[in-house]
């Protein structure tokens, strides 16, 4: 997903002008922005401060997450979710390394969704929503095995 989310920024970068938007059959719209806050502005703009908290913060918790998954610490599902979390706060992480902004392309205000979002930003939502999945219906994971360690 980390893969995907890069080359679709990439792609963004060198075909869309900046806030122009690109209308398509659909839902959903292209509009090439560039996002210095978080998701849905929530944190002001404070030029490099926010740029170098927000890519740590990012950095931080995909390696927080990519951990847990290593030492196989928690179900299959949350695994999966996991992996879709930390893929996608690398990505932004790595658009603000590099560019100084998160870039955002998918505009959705078709249907009345006024933010524009990217491939990372699905990422994070699949991944919280597998997390969620995996906390209400636990019957879905096998049991974990005791191995004699009684």
């Amino acid at each position: 997903m980390l893969a995907l989310d890069q080359l679709t920024k990439l792609w963004a970068l060198r075909s869309l002008e900046t806030g122009a938007t690109v209308e398509l059959p659909g839902p959903v719209d292209l509009t090439l922005v560039f996002n210095r806050s978080n998701a849905f502005g929530l944190v002001p703009d404070y030029g490099a401060l926010s740029r170098w908290a927000l890519a740590s913060v990012g950095l931080a918790a995909a390696a927080a997450l990519l951990g847990s998954i290593l030492r196989r610490s928690t179900s299959t599902i949350n695994a999966f979710g996991f992996a879709l979390i930390g893929a996608g706060a690398a990505g932004n992480a790595l658009d603000r390394l590099r560019l100084g902004a998160v870039v955002d392309l998918f505009d959705a205000s078709k249907l009345r969704f006024v933010w524009i979002f990217n491939t990372a930003d699905v990422s994070i939502d699949l991944g919280i929503a597998l997390v969620l999945l995996a906390a209400l219906l636990p019957s879905l994971e096998a049991p974990k095995t005791d191995h004699g360690n009684n």
